[in-house]
């Protein structure tokens, strides 16, 4: 490939990808944070539920999650060739 000639992601590859992270994030990480949030409660950990139900919620929390990451990768994907060529344009990109 040529150094000048630069290959560009799809907006529905980003869109799907970013939808795919979105949600890997939040199914691996939820439980993680609900440990967290029940650790900080000033009623104590055993009181804000303990162990019991740490995935309670997972599904609003997935489902808001990746129409944002979706959004986020596809505007970042799409953006990047412009951004590189105003910043190659002005010389303030290293080559």
């Amino acid at each position: 490939m040529a150094p000048d000639k630069e290959r560009h992601t799809p907006f529905l590859t980003s869109l799907i990808a970013g939808g795919m992270a979105g949600t890997t994030v939040d199914l691996a990480l939820f439980p993680i944070d609900t440990l967290k949030t029940r650790l900080q409660s000033p009623q104590g950990f055993v009181a804000a539920g303990g162990f019991r139900g740490v995935y309670r919620g997972i599904m609003a929390a997935a489902a808001g999650s990746s129409p944002g990451a979706a959004l986020f990768f596809g505007t970042y994907e799409t953006m990047k060739p412009f951004m590189i060529l105003i910043l190659k344009t002005f010389a303030i990109a290293r080559t």
